[in-house]
């Protein structure tokens, strides 16, 4: 099963953040996504079904991932299945498992070796990045690790920034904190 070491963390300064991640990056390639991801109940891990509204023809994915919901870099498996049908697939996955909720954002995408940096404007929750170091075959936990940290404090991200969740998690607890 593929692997990535992750950080996820709010963040206050976007721009800082994207300005300094191409610098890094050595390139001014950046991939702008705008992402709608339906998690549907499951009973470990998560399950999300990811569409990409800024181009229909582009394939959706059937997600599944754990990850522990701890702060700071952390180990994720995942598998993913592309679709042609999201639509139908939402449906199956809606009878089949109900859903969770929804997590639309726009996603700045930049390159930083093997590392995903992703800048996320997430509708109901702000700014927030995610670091995803795609693990190589034979590299160590602890060699991704590594280059989390590395990038974490060149790209000024603080301890205190990092959550641990997703971002569905947070969505739930907002709507959990605002019927109280």
């Amino acid at each position: 099963m593929p692997s990535n070491i992750e950080i996820k963390a709010h963040l206050r300064s976007p721009e800082y953040v994207r300005k300094k991640a191409l610098e890094l990056s050595g390139s001014d390639k950046v991939e702008i996504l705008h992402q709608c991801d339906t998690f549907f109940h499951c009973p470990n891990g998560r399950l999300k079904l990811r569409e990409f509204k800024e181009d229909p023809t582009k394939l959706s994915q059937l997600v599944f991932y754990d990850r522990p919901d701890t702060t700071g870099p952390k180990l994720s498996k995942f598998s993913k299945t592309e679709s042609h049908h999201p639509d139908q697939l939402k449906i199956t996955l809606t009878q089949a498992l109900g859903v969770q909720g929804i997590v639309k954002k726009t996603r700045t995408l930049i390159m930083i070796g093997q590392t995903r940096v992703h800048i996320d404007e997430v509708d109901e929750l702000g700014s927030f990045m995610e670091l995803e170091v795609v693990m190589k075959q034979d590299q160590s936990i602890e060699e991704g690790t590594k280059i989390a940290d590395n990038l974490m404090e060149e790209l000024g991200i603080q301890p205190s920034d990092l959550i641990s969740g997703a971002y569905m998690d947070l969505i739930l607890q907002r709507n959990v904190d605002g019927e109280s």
